[in-house]
């Protein structure tokens, strides 16, 4: 039989053993195992029992083990299976001695070299405890005291009551008189009634059952009841005691425990840690999908559903169980079919007072959909954050108290010049325009108090001062303490939406003007010849009213000789073509008015819908107006557009007109510049600092004297106190003979001069750099290859081991230098512009043989794979090109790779792309390797002459940074592009593409 303690059928089967048992070890020293009947009878805690040894239990003092044991031992197999009996007189916790019946028997573990376990069973003495099963009346009376709470009666055999204590009629509302003589299931739930009636459901000796009762009102209440069964000499069920007790509330409690359970997601268990076995709420199971029992023997169950790498931490966590009596856990666990659930453990152990551990308690919480919501969330905010820092919009969170900036999205930077860590923490309403302040205060109260708003426009101020048109959609919302209120808000640049409806509204009052202001008659026609719209001019021209002219045909206002030729002109214009030409109409009271009409016609969507008309009367007078009027827009248009700064001067020298440019220039409102003396507009300074004041100014004396002057490179000043550098000419006005005033015309060089010296300046170093360079690698190749021809002259002499290495160092040294030399000369050459290239035949795959047979010895000695893949379906046999400088940049992009990669691989491929119907191509090259990669932030400086990215890197792998410039300048130069793609520890890929031409057979002849 096994006894281990974690078998959770041995402990019932143990527990419901007849009389007290207890489980002795093999080595005769521990208690393992205790049942409530023992403890009742000695009156000890169980937990007590385990944890002390057996001598320390008062009621072997009576008995002789020395003796029983050997005894028992050395008796025949069936003898011992027996066992032997002891009767001992022992005095129990009530203070009566009584004679008590002491049974040893072995128990074999199945194993056969394992030692017996003893089984100890103590009863009290048959007649000690007496035979009759009649109940005394003040037994019963004493009974009934003590159990005033309970409902206790007594039955026959058949379930018929023959007695009931009155606390019935306080719980179930009947008088004693009224149950006896019925029977018990008659007050029971139909359900429970029905499975009373099951043989050994009546009553036990062993179970308590928990059943529905029946109030006499009607409603039902939960019971637990246990029995006490009498029995005749012969074992006959003689009475049944039965004691039940309302458990309606506790009942109750359970089941809502259960249903928060359920709600809250969270189950509970307990470990008994002295027996391994261990219970599960209803809600546990469900968590756990129903794979485990609401009771199993051991902790194993529920660990097989653990993820392995989460069942390791219940190993660590089992060792802290003596250290930390409360504690708690995260895990996961596998349901099958790929339903992973996360779940959160807490427990709290109970142990004795020598700090054996005998229980464990705790709550298992599914956390699976929090983490989901949490991950949702988290993807939530993700996204949010990559809308809201990649949105040219301006995203911004503001206080409502004072419009406080809390958050700004990185395009405030692009947008206002500000970065957002200026702005957080300022109010938005110092960065607004003051007229719009007001507004912007209204419409932010406004969405507080929940009002739908339509977007709202307003200035904000830019960083350099200049206004921005934003428009503005802001939103209120709640912060989740249900008190505090926030502001989003998302503002888009409408400047140039601004400058447009400006624009538009311009034209749309231009056209309103020209139309109904416009001297001449102005109308529209439909494609029919009939009049759609028509201004004042035309109702006096024609006489005709503007509700008359509407709808009407204009043929008949047409004279007759000019009504073919007006028919013909209409009919041009109606096919897109612009018309101009005079006619004579017919006034309404008969009198001939000579006209000039222009016909243009209304094009939508690259359609002709429509003609418009402008009929003028064509007497002089009006012909004459017109040509002042015009030469007057022409004139001020003129002097609008021009960027020069023009000022018109009276007869005194005060300002009479100026030009919008000089406004501008000189930092005044043009209406502000009218009558002021020049010399006050025009400040101009002496060579000592001071200005010029009155008469002394050069202008104001040109101007007066009636006389030209021109100063250039001279000093003004604008009204905010800032300077510039101009060149300015007066010349005087002349009307028929006499001076009206002079004009002035002067023009901002600040910017001219400085970008002509930094041009120059530029120019000057670049010539002297390229210079610089081209003599240096020359005058530095001619001593390097007298010392390379020395040391090659020196390796022919006889040297020892020594002097050979000391030879092969140098001449390594000298074809490093001498190839920085070349890669300098080259620089030099492209940028002077003196590198020539060739167009040759060139054979790709035998010139990728050579690059690769070049590399190949110094690859292999690093451990690398260095190879070579040419598309046969995209790359021609034979290109032209200038095989040298694609070999050069080969070569060098290469041994770049080589030397930044300490393992792996590095791959050079060719592919091409055809120009459709012609024999061109643009060959595309890469060199991919697997080496230490380049950080994004540094790739800019990669092509750059001289450039290393990094100090560390120089001093490590060397070179002078040309390498991959020279390369650069190359692809450029035959027509290409070069770039890389990399990654920092993950290699990179060098690409540079160029044009070529397929070479075929016809071509050679």
């Amino acid at each position: 039989m096994n006894v281990k303690a974690e078998n959770g059928l041995w402990e019932q089967i143990f527990n419901r053993l007849p009389g007290g048992c207890i489980l002795i070890s093999a080595d005769m020293q521990h208690i393992i195992m205790a049942n409530d009947m023992f403890c009742e009878l000695t009156g000890h805690d169980r937990s007590e029992l385990l944890s002390s040894k057996l001598s320390d239990i008062a009621i072997w003092s009576k008995l002789s083990l020395e003796q029983l044991i050997p005894a028992l031992a050395s008796g025949e197999p069936s003898q011992s299976d027996a066992g032997v009996n002891k009767t001992i007189q022992y005095t129990y916790p009530n203070g009566r001695s009584k004679a008590t019946n002491v049974h040893l028997s072995f128990i074999h573990d199945p194993a056969e070299d394992k030692a017996p376990h003893l089984l100890c069973r103590v009863e009290l003495d048959p007649n000690e405890q007496g035979q009759t099963p009649v109940i005394r009346n003040e037994e019963l009376l004493s009974l009934i005291a003590k159990n005033a709470q309970d409902v206790i009666s007594i039955s026959n055999a058949d379930g018929i009551i023959e007695y009931v204590s009155p606390s019935v009629f306080d719980i179930l509302g009947y008088t004693p008189e009224e149950m006896i003589g019925m029977a018990r299931t008659s007050y029971y739930h139909a359900v429970d009634s029905e499975q009373m009636k099951q043989p050994g459901k009546m009553y036990s000796d062993v179970d308590i059952f928990k059943r529905r009762v029946r109030h006499k009102d009607g409603h039902y209440l939960w019971f637990d009841t246990s029995f006490q069964i009498i029995r005749h000499g012969d074992g006959q069920v003689s009475k049944v005691i039965s004691i039940g007790r309302n458990i309606t509330k506790h009942k109750t409690d359970q089941d809502t425990l259960m249903q928060a359970q359920r709600i809250a997601k969270v189950g509970s268990w307990r470990w008994d840690m002295i027996s391994g076995s261990i219970s599960f709420s209803e809600e546990m199971r469900r968590i756990f999908g129903y794979q485990i029992e609401a009771s199993e023997p051991s902790i194993r169950s529920l660990l097989r559903l653990v993820l392995p790498e989460d069942r390791k931490r219940f190993k660590v966590a089992k060792r802290q169980f003596e250290h930390d009596k409360t504690s708690e856990m995260i895990y996961r666990i596998d349901l099958g079919d790929g339903e992973i659930r996360t779940i959160r453990a807490q427990w709290e152990i109970s142990a004795t007072a020598n700090g054996k551990l005998i229980e464990m308690i705790g709550m298992a919480q599914d956390l699976t959909e929090q983490i989901q919501l949490e991950q949702i969330s988290q993807e939530k905010e993700s996204h949010y954050r990559l809308i809201t820092e990649n949105s040219l919009d301006f995203i911004s969170r503001n206080s409502t108290q004072d419009c406080t900036f809390l958050y700004c999205s990185p395009s405030s930077y692009a947008l206002l010049g500000y970065r957002p860590e200026e702005l957080v923490g300022t109010s938005a309403f110092d960065y607004v325009y003051a007229e719009d302040v007001t507004a912007l205060r209204q419409y932010l109260k406004d969405c507080i108090d929940d009002a739908t708003q339509s977007p709202i426009t307003f200035r904000y101020i830019h960083k350099d001062g200049r206004h921005i048109w934003f428009e503005v959609n802001c939103k209120s919302i709640l912060q989740p303490d249900g008190d505090t209120q926030e502001m989003i808000s998302i503002a888009r640049d409408i400047s140039e939406r601004k400058r447009m409806e400006f624009k538009l509204k311009e034209n749309e009052q231009r056209y309103r003007s020209l139309f109904e202001y416009n001297p001449t008659a102005v109308y529209s026609m439909n494609l029919d010849g009939d009049y759609l719209t028509a201004n004042k001019n035309l109702q006096e021209i024609t006489g005709y009213s503007l509700d008359e002219l509407v709808g009407m045909y204009f043929g008949p206002i047409v004279a007759e000789k000019d009504q073919a030729r007006t028919l013909y002109h209409f009919n041009l214009a109606k096919k897109g073509k612009p018309q101009s030409y005079d006619l004579t109409i017919i006034h309404k009271d008969g009198h001939p008015v000579e006209i000039n009409s222009v016909n243009i016609p209304i094009i939508v969507d690259d359609e002709v819908v429509g003609v418009y008309g402008i009929t003028r009367d064509i007497t002089e007078r009006i012909r004459s107006m017109e040509e002042i009027k015009k030469l007057g827009r022409e004139l001020t248009l003129l002097l609008n557009t021009v960027s020069e700064g023009i000022l018109g001067l009276d007869m005194e020298g005060c300002v009479a007109f100026t030009n919008p440019a000089a406004a501008v220039m000189l930092d005044y409102l043009p209406e502000s510049m009218i009558g002021k003396s020049c010399e006050l507009v025009m400040k101009e300074i002496r060579h000592d600092g001071s200005f010029y004041q009155g008469e002394e100014s050069p202008l104001y004396q040109a101007v007066k004297r009636g006389m030209p002057l021109q100063r250039t490179e001279i000093v003004l000043w604008r009204s905010d106190g800032t300077s510039f550098l101009a060149n300015y000419q007066i010349n005087p006005i002349w009307d028929q003979g006499e001076r009206k005033g002079a004009v002035i015309v002067f023009r901002d060089i600040t910017d001219e001069k400085e970008i002509v010296r930094a041009k120059e300046a530029a120019e000057r170093a670049d010539q002297a750099k390229t210079e610089f360079l081209t003599m240096m690698s020359h005058e530095l190749r001619t001593p390097m290859n007298g010392i390379i021809g020395m040391i090659e002259l020196l390796r022919t002499t006889a040297l020892d081991e020594d002097q050979d290495n000391y030879t092969n160092i140098l001449m390594e040294s000298s074809n490093s230098l001498l190839h920085i030399l070349n890669g300098i000369l080259d620089f030099s050459r492209i940028e002077t512009g003196h590198m020539i290239l060739n167009d040759e035949p060139i054979d790709l795959r035998f010139q990728f043989e050579s690059v690769i047979d070049l590399f190949s010895t110094k690859a292999h000695e690093k451990g690398l794979t260095l190879t070579c893949q040419i598309n046969p379906h995209t790359v021609p046999e034979i290109v032209t090109g200038d095989a040298q400088r694609i070999r050069q940049v080969l070569i060098n992009l290469i041994s770049n790779a080589i030397k930044f990669t300490e393992n792996g691989s590095i791959t050079l491929s060719v592919d091409a792309l055809h120009r459709a119907g012609t024999e061109e191509y643009t060959l595309s090259f890469q060199v991919q390797d697997t080496g230490i990669g380049i950080p994004a932030k540094l790739q800019d400086k990669l092509f750059l002459s001289f450039s290393q990215l990094h100090p560390s890197l120089n001093r490590k792998y060397g070179g002078t940074g040309l390498g991959l410039a020279i390369c650069k300048k190359l692809v450029e130069l035959m027509g290409g592009t070069i770039g890389v793609d990399s990654q920092e520890h993950c290699g990179s890929t060098f690409y540079f593409t160029v044009p070529s031409r397929r070479i075929t057979a016809d071509t050679f002849e």
